[in-house]
């Protein structure tokens, strides 16, 4: 069964006006209070020419204004999307009013960065939406609210990261969220649900503590903004509005579980979701919560919430499950011609049913390529989420998830997360996308190549030992590229129309890539060294001063190296200083204090790992 989220609170409006229904911090609204603020700013909405369809941006820190704004937002037939000052800033909300039909931005006055932010987004929006000023004393006038849009109409956009760089819109809508709260366990007593979300509301997960609570009478709880980052003020929080219900992801509940070490009684489930559970976590919540269930939840913003569990995480496991696919949701776990694996067997994970959202907002070639045809379904037009992830289904036929189709590589020992480099690299000022792909050394190593495309080809994009050092502030040394090439555009398949990685490695082939370094000026022992170099590094894209393990050099490729110096310059200079005089200019200048050796054949293999 089905439950449209507005149509549910206007029951719960009706039913129980002065129950508690939210909670944002020390702030607290009962149903009919909100009603009453709700009704009040839809209507501000409305006059401002907010039509059914479009979206309102709540831009705002979390407080209660912010679910104020979303509800507003389905009361005057729109939809919400919801973006936090600090948390992607002007440069999400820019992308969203390009993205969406973005009829007026919801600020909070009261907020002395928030007005400022809106502005500087909105200068160079071309839609130019109107701003309202939630916080701000105003009549609003007596206009009759719109009746139910279709059930198919937008309920929420939500920004989701991906691999341009640029925030993607998910459009989901009031269906896929009717569906979501239909296919949750009501068996709670009137009045006894009362929700408390960890999370912030600019994430869907959270959305779990919020729409299914509200539509059955329930009360919902969240930190503020100053309230979310501060574990202890958290977990108080939660403490002292009695919650029945705890959800979090695994990381942060680790960190709140000691201090929940002496439960209230009203505690009796918590429900994770966002990140795999880890079996250490569930063996210590088992010891220090026995009376309280331990649930695991899955699924993708593009699958409204949750779609999949929850799973009662009752013993440690090697991988805890996910559960099974909820009410209304299909999972199917298939091989590379989309047939069925056997039980046991990882597959690709395709999700179905009425919770698969609408698809991304203004980029309907990505839309296409992550949401198909579903050739399992019976009704028409019934798509497929293509997860990329891998799982399989136990005896049980709980789903267990293992890992991300084709996105972890091993290097010297240390598995890594290419999409977690590729996330570095586009927070790079000026990196608009990023791939990254491993590919195997002469020798059979492997090291990871970074293919990116400059935001601004006009301005001057920054060398590899600056994009180097970058992700050396947020990556194990491991999981730092070892060659940047810079490109116009991501290759596509024109068949699959997926990513050309072929073409990609294709542009490693021969030692100059990308805009190689001009030596011009350089001496003639620098000229020399920058050819052993390049033999070494397989690229010519460095500078005299660049430091080796910059520029794509490892533990490996510096026996390398000193091989072929060796070769050239017998006993010039030890394997050893080669760390400390690692420029071409600082070996220049050490080669240049010692009289020319004789020369010997340079045509050495290349060194294994050591």
């Amino acid at each position: 069964m089905s439950t449209d989220l507005l149509g549910g609170l206007l029951r719960q409006i009706e039913r129980v006006p002065d129950r508690l229904a939210v909670v944002i911090g020390e702030r607290s609204l009962t149903y009919r209070e909100l009603d009453t603020a709700t009704t009040a700013l839809a209507r501000r909405l409305l006059a401002a020419g907010v039509r059914p369809g479009q979206t309102v941006v709540v831009y705002q820190r979390q407080n209660l204004g912010t679910v104020i704004g979303m509800i507003a937002a389905l009361r005057a037939a729109a939809a919400w999307c919801v973006i936090e000052p600090g948390h992607g800033g002007e440069s999400s909300l820019g992308a969203v009013l390009e993205a969406l039909d973005c009829a007026v931005v919801l600020i909070d006055g009261r907020d002395p960065l928030t007005p400022g932010d809106a502005a500087a987004a909105l200068a160079g929006a071309a839609n130019g939406p109107a701003v309202i000023d939630i916080a701000a004393q105003v009549n609003p006038p007596e206009i009759p609210l719109p009746g139910p849009p279709p059930r198919r109409a937008p309920a929420y956009a939500i920004t989701t990261s991906g691999s341009t760089g640029v925030p993607k819109a998910v459009v989901v809508s009031r269906a896929n969220l009717a569906t979501q709260i239909g296919s949750r366990n009501n068996s709670h007593a009137d009045g006894a649900l009362v929700a408390f979300s960890a999370m912030r509301l600019i994430w869907d997960g959270s959305l779990l503590g919020l729409v299914w609570p509200l539509a059955v009478g329930g009360t919902s709880v969240f930190p503020d903004a100053r309230m979310v980052r501060d574990i202890d003020a958290v977990v108080e929080l939660a403490r002292s509005q009695g919650v029945s219900h705890f959800i979090a992801t695994p990381s942060l509940y680790r960190l709140a579980l000691p201090r929940l070490a002496e439960p209230w009684p009203t505690l009796r489930t918590v429900i994770l979701a966002g990140e795999a559970v880890p079996p250490r976590l569930v063996a210590e919540h088992r010891e220090a919560l026995p009376a309280v269930a331990l649930h695991n939840e899955y699924g993708p913003t593009e699958a409204t919430i949750t779609c999949i569990g929850p799973y009662v995480a009752d013993t440690p496991r090697q991988v805890i499950p996910m559960g099974k696919p909820a009410a209304g949701t299909t999972a199917h776990l298939l091989d590379d011609k989309l047939s069925p694996v056997s039980r046991g067997t990882r597959g690709d994970l395709y999700l179905g049913g009425g919770q698969i959202a609408d698809g991304y907002a203004a980029r309907p070639g990505l839309t296409a390529t992550r949401f198909v045809a579903d050739p399992f379904a019976t009704e028409p037009g019934a798509r497929m989420y293509v997860t990329g992830d891998l799982a399989l289904a136990d005896a049980n036929d709980d789903i267990e998830f293992h890992g991300r189709v084709d996105n972890q590589v091993k290097v010297r020992g240390v598995r890594i997360e290419r999409g977690a480099v590729e996330a570095v690299l586009e927070d790079h000022p000026a990196v608009r996308e990023a791939v990254v792909l491993p590919v195997a050394d002469v020798d059979g190593s492997v090291y990871l190549a970074a293919f990116w495309v400059p935001l601004d080809t006009a301005a001057a994009t920054p060398a590899p030992s600056a994009l180097a050092g970058f992700c050396a502030e947020h990556l194990v040394p491991e999981a730092i590229p070892a060659r940047f090439v810079i490109i116009e555009g991501l290759p596509i398949t024109p068949g699959s129309g997926k990513l050309d990685e072929a073409a990609l490695r294709a542009l490693l082939t021969g030692s100059t890539v990308g805009r190689p370094v001009s030596r011009d000026d350089w001496t003639e022992t620098e000229r020399a060294l920058g050819e052993i170099w390049s033999e070494v590094l397989l690229h010519d894209e460095f500078e005299r001063t660049d430091r080796f393990l910059d520029v794509g050099g490892n533990s490996h490729r510096v026996v390398a190296l000193h091989m072929r110096l060796q070769a050239r310059w017998p006993g010039a200079i030890s394997v050893g200083l080669l760390f400390d005089l690692d420029t071409v200019a600082a070996q220049a200048a050490a080669l240049s204090a010692d009289p020319a050796r004789p020369a010997a054949p340079a045509d050495i293999p290349m060194a294994f790992e050591v």
